[in-house]
């Protein structure tokens, strides 16, 4: 499954974004909310190398977008000076 397939099964309310960057520091996912620049709402999240190598790209994203949509129930932040509140997984 990729991951825009991912990202419609796990559900997600339609004015919410999520979109994934590969970075060297990892995966970084994004949930946002709002037009930038308008209190946009979002959280961030950060996959590391080892964690992606402990349990493997595809559960390890489902596991991303779990604890991202539980972050849109709870209700996103408002992001302070363009920054988004950020959750690390790492490897164990």
């Amino acid at each position: 499954m990729n991951f825009d397939q991912q990202v419609a099964a796990a559900g997600f309310p339609e004015d919410v974004q999520v979109t994934r960057e590969d970075r060297l520091d990892g995966l970084l996912f994004r949930a946002l909310q709002g037009e930038p620049g308008r209190r946009q709402r979002g959280a961030e999240l950060l996959l590391t190398p080892e964690a992606v190598r402990l349990y493997g790209e595809g559960p390890a994203t489902a596991m991303v977008l779990t604890r991202l949509l539980a972050e849109v129930d709870a209700g996103l932040p408002v992001a302070q000076n363009g920054l988004f509140e950020r959750i690390v997984f790492v490897g164990d």
